[in-house]
């Protein structure tokens, strides 16, 4: 009877198992739960500490592209699940703050645009400094002043801002007191929020201002440049047909990519026989030469890489000519070189630093120090010792002329003593303060940091702790940052056994992160990696110890810009942690995951390259952009910017993994408001609800136009595939005021040096016309006027052929798919797109390149309150020939062999993809991509047509683990894997509102006609052996080995 009562037992535990966690393993003679299990256990409470309060945004209420004469003010918007606060560039101790007492999920909190933020109250943000007995206070930020002056900000910063944390700094924080005297100072703030969390951080530093004077110098003094310049006299030892020009440079940072004039020239200008000249471009560096006269023709460049000088570091510059070769050298390192085989003519004409040597243009803001010409060309050794020693020249035979500026008056740099500053927050009955005093003296280049945090709930890290370990790289330092109000581990060029660059990298960088918690809450966490693998497409993914994904958001935001820090990914998380010990893999995707190139959408910063505003880039793989978006408008006044394309080389010999171009440019809407200026984003929020790497998914919420003409949303996807690059755009514009309906409302184009052989344009059943483009048009000429496409959707606009005039990066051409079309005016409904195609590029030889401008309805003259347009489209990306795909798809590949440069490539993506699909244990939320909102535990979706890997999205899912996939063939079951190192071909994704879980596939369709797909949980294992009934015990027998049950 024991025995019977304890196989009945056994066999309780096992359904009590099952029934709980969906899994089980049985050792004999007792049950326990397995790994599996105790992580599903761990899941559910990991689940209960994913808030739906979880998230933040970053953006400007009035936009932060604007026209001269708009008075609006320039407002930065932190707005999280829990508080909201307004930053006014000109009132920073004026913001307003406060507390939101209703919760709203992620993308619900996205379709409020800025109505939570106009309710909230006044507040006071004192940052104060105290130094030599007077009180200086920080009111208004670098930015309000470049907005008056320049029309355009520029040191309003945006770092990292994505679905976590909202990372700015403003620079040229500035400091008056009472009587409105300026304290000296190099200051910023830095601002980081997280969902509960709010920390200001103030860098600053004694200095004197850069003006036309002396300056601390590389050694001892400097001459500073601002306005004006200062002028050498000719003399005989500044000219020599053979010579190396060499000094010391600083830009301080502020004008980094604001600098485009002369460090130091001499003879005239550039157009004058014997001009010789150093020149800084934004953050280049050029050395320039005259050798003819005439005119320009006979002027000579050689420059730098963009992004090689450094805002605030001293920089060695060097130009030289034997004769035959200009070269340019910055910091000891040969840059670039033009042979010119001329003998140089000697010039009579001044020199002058930090203009050009006519005294005409602008003047450089720069420190110059050290300044050297020699009559002979120093050797690439010389010149390197001479980068590493500014203070001793070894060897001084040869040197014609020096300028070491420490002649005349003496400098005295400015010292503080006994300084203390304090940070405070008040508002909505809260206030947090924070105070330091630096009591040692405090001297020019020795910056000084202090935070204030403002955290909603405190934070007891006595009881917690976070340990991190990657392969190959051992146990990584991880520290609380209270400037990042964060845990951060971070680790330079990590050590790897794969393949690294531009590579086909297909295995991942794995951290294993441990947390152990005394209080079961969420812990914020950055893992930051500077230089990875590949910055250009990589996609952080958390999984659970087996490598799972979780479904747990990590923040994807990175920067392959600022020079001074070097390429970089900061990734930040909110791990959830059960009491006791919870452990994490965060798996870092690069080109491949599992069988296929992954997706990715990051936010990336553009700080080091200019415009500083929000910026998103998708790639598929890691070879470079595949498409990105000026979202804020920082660079440029168009939505689209690069378009590139997926494994496309230069021909069969081409390098492969390599960047490529498919066109620069494109665009959301393009109308203009009554003074006919382009209507801009204005209050343009974004949710970042998937960064990949199966398929991304970001939506973008706010308005166009200063007086908020239209309110639009927008979502945008990219793929893992393996043939080419689409990215899926929907839009819908509803318009609130009266608008002009001149201009587009998408396009695709603006690109120079490309040209369009032929045009075709069609739909679902094929072509409608095919044209050739033909020579002598002229830019803005109308080649296609006004057309609508007839005919049922799927429409398509091709450009067959298309290729740069220069010779760059191996290009191919692009085409459009519009999937879906309506337009609501005047209560009339439009259900066919209107097209036209003007030149935009006209190259030397008279040859056409086009842009595409999808239209309002013909005859429609004007929008009015009320009206509404619905776009659904594709952009592909498409290589010429066979020979130029270097990927692993067969059907693609035979296609472009039987069609090269042909319309029939973009209607075989829009008439092959325009899928008719159907469920049963589930409804059809989308087509294409596929998305089913399942119903049942077993879902089956039946699939008509089908082109490469198309993406299909299960929502409402109870776990994120525990499912699998299986195509039904000849009425057997087969089950998908894609994977290469095991749990790495799907995609998870928690939905904090629902508290479900959204799971998401690469479903291989080419060349099926119809296919059948079911979703299931993964089957049970019950060996056999591990059910039989408990055995009798044997005195003296060997007791049997202990069975393990493999995890799932």
């Amino acid at each position: 009877m024991s025995k019977r009562f304890t196989l009945i037992k056994q066999v309780f535990l096992v359904l009590v198992t099952i029934l709980t966690t969906g899994q089980f393993s049985l050792s004999n003679p007792a049950v326990e739960t397995p790994v599996a299990a105790q992580n599903s256990t761990n899941q559910d409470s990991a689940r209960s500490n994913l808030r739906i309060r979880d998230y933040t945004f970053g953006y400007w209420q009035n936009g932060m592209r604007k026209y001269k004469g708009d008075e609006s003010a320039d407002v930065l918007c932190i707005e999280s699940g829990h508080y909201g606060m307004a930053l006014d560039m000109a009132q920073l101790d004026k913001p307003k703050f406060g507390f939101f007492d209703t919760a709203s999920a992620y993308s619900n909190a996205l379709k409020l645009r800025d109505s939570r933020m106009n309710q909230l109250a006044e507040a006071q943000l004192e940052i104060e400094f105290e130094q030599g007995g007077k009180i200086y206070r920080a009111k208004r930020c670098g930015a309000a002043a470049e907005r008056l002056a320049e029309g355009r900000m520029h040191s309003a910063r945006l770092w990292e801002s994505a679905r976590l944390v909202q990372h700015y700094d403003f620079q040229g924080l500035e400091f008056t007191d009472d009587n409105g005297e300026e304290l000296i100072t190099n200051a910023k703030l830095d601002l980081v929020a997280w969902p509960d969390s709010l920390t200001f951080n103030v860098e600053m530093e004694p200095v004197i201002t850069l003006g036309d004077n002396l300056q601390q110098g590389i050694v001892g003094k400097g001459q500073g440049v601002y306005n004006g310049s200062q002028l050498i006299a000719h003399q005989p030892a500044l000219e020599h047909e053979q010579f190396t020009v060499e000094a010391w440079v600083k830009v301080p940072e502020a004008y980094i990519h604001k600098n485009r004039s002369w460090i130091v020239s001499k003879n005239g200008s550039e157009n004058k026989e014997g001009y010789f000249g150093i020149a800084i471009r934004g953050d280049s560096l050029i050395a320039a030469l005259n050798i003819g006269g005439v005119d320009r023709r006979n002027y000579y460049e050689v420059k730098t890489e963009r992004h090689s000088l450094i805002g605030g570091k001293w920089h060695h510059v060097v130009m030289t000519y034997d004769g035959k070769t200009l070269e340019v050298y910055l910091d000891g390192r040969k840059r670039d070189s033009v042979e010119l085989n001329k003998k140089r003519v000697l010039g009579s004409g001044d020199m002058r630093i930090g203009k050009k040597a006519n005294n005409s243009g602008q003047s450089a803001r720069v420190v110059v120090d050290q300044l050297r010409v020699w009559n002979k060309v120093l050797n690439r050794h010389e010149i390197a010792k001479n980068a590493r020693t500014p203070a001793k020249i070894a060897n001084r035979e040869n040197l014609a002329y020096v300028n070491d500026f420490e002649t005349g008056a003496d400098l005295k740099l400015p010292v503080w003593n006994n300084t203390r500053l304090k940070i405070s927050l008040s508002g909505a009955g809260k206030k947090w303060v924070s105070e330091k005093v630096v009591s040692q003296a405090w001297g020019v280049d020795q910056k000084q940091l202090f935070t204030l945090n403002c955290r909603l709930n405190p934070r007891d890290r006595g009881k917690e702790k976070i340990q991190a370990f990657m392969k190959h790289n051992n146990q990584l330092q991880v520290n609380y940052r209270d400037d990042f109000d964060c845990y951060v581990a971070s680790i330079k060029r990590p050590k790897r056994k794969g393949k690294s660059g531009y590579n086909d990298i297909r295995d991942y960088d794995e951290i294993d992160i441990t947390v152990d918690s005394q209080t079961g809450t969420s812990v914020p966490f950055l893992m930051e990696i500077i230089e990875p693998a590949n910055i250009t497409g990589i996609c952080p993914v958390l999984c659970d110890e087996q490598g799972r994904p979780t479904g747990i958001p990590v923040q994807l935001s990175k920067n392959w810009h600022y020079s001074k820090m070097g390429a970089y990914l900061r990734a930040y998380a909110l791990l959830p942690a059960t009491k006791g010990q919870s452990k994490y893999k965060l798996k870092l995707v690069y080109g491949f995951y599992g069988t296929l190139p992954s997706a990715s959408h990051a936010q990336l910063s553009l700080v080091g390259y200019n415009g500083n505003g929000r910026w998103d880039q998708l790639a598929i793989g890691c070879w470079g952009e595949t498409y990105c978006m000026d979202v804020d408008m920082s660079c440029t006044d168009v939505a689209v910017t690069d378009v590139r394309l997926l494994m496309v080389r230069k021909g069969a010999e081409g390098v492969k993994w390599g960047w490529t171009d498919a066109g620069w440019g494109g665009d959301w809407l393009g109308l203009k408001d009554g003074n006919q200026q382009k209507l801009l984003f204005n209050g343009l929020k974004t949710a970042y609800r998937s960064h990949g790497p199966c398929l991304t998914d970001v939506e973008y919420n706010g308005f166009y136009g200063a007086a908020r003409e239209l309110s639009f949303d927008s979502t945008v996807r990219t793929l893992r595939t393996d043939d080419y690059a689409r990215t899926f755009t929907t839009l819908n514009y509803t318009f609130d005021k009266k608008v002009s309906a001149e201009g587009w409302i998408f396009k695709v184009g603006r690109t120079g040096h490309y040209i369009t052989p032929r045009i075709a344009y069609g739909n679902a059943a094929g072509l409608v016309k095919e044209h050739v483009v033909s020579d002598g048009l002229k830019k803005g000429e109308m080649h296609i006027p006004e057309t609508t496409i007839m005919g049922a959707a799927p429409w398509w606009v091709s450009f067959p052929g298309g290729y740069h005039d220069r010779d760059g990066f191996a290009s191919g051409y692009r085409a459009l798919v519009i999937r879906s079309f309506r337009a609501v005016i005047s209560g009339k409904e439009y259900l066919n797109p209107t097209i036209e195609l003007p030149a935009y590029h006209i190259s030397s030889s008279g040859k056409a390149g086009l842009d595409l401008h999808l239209k309002a309805p013909v005859g429609i003259t004007e929008f009015n309150p009320g009206d509404q347009i619905h776009l659904d489209v594709e952009w592909i990306t498409l290589p010429r020939q066979a020979a130029d795909y270097y990927g692993p798809n067969a059907a693609f590949r035979q296609h472009l062999q039987a069609s090269p440069s042909s319309w029939k490539t973009a209607h075989r993506e829009a008439a092959g993809n325009d899928l008719k699909v159907s469920a049963e244990g589930g409804s059809v939320k989308s087509n294409y991509p596929v998305i089913i909102q399942a119903q049942k535990p077993n879902v089956t979706v039946n699939i008509k047509g089908g082109v490469g890997y198309v993406p299909i999205r299960f929502e409402g899912l109870d776990s994120a683990h525990g499912y699998e996939l299986y195509q039904r063939i000849n009425g057997q079951e087969q089950k998908l894997d894609q994977a290469v190192h095991g749990n790495d071909f799907w995609q998870t994704d928690y939905d904090a509102q629902s508290k479900t879980y959204k799971i998401t596939y690469n479903l291989p369709l080419d060349g099926l006609a119809q296919s059948s797909w079911i979703l299931k949980k993964a089957p049970l294992k019950m060996p056999v052996a591990e059910i039989s009934p408990v055995p009798v015990a044997v005195p003296g027998a060997e007791p049997k080995p202990k069975q393990n049950t493999p995890a799932e």
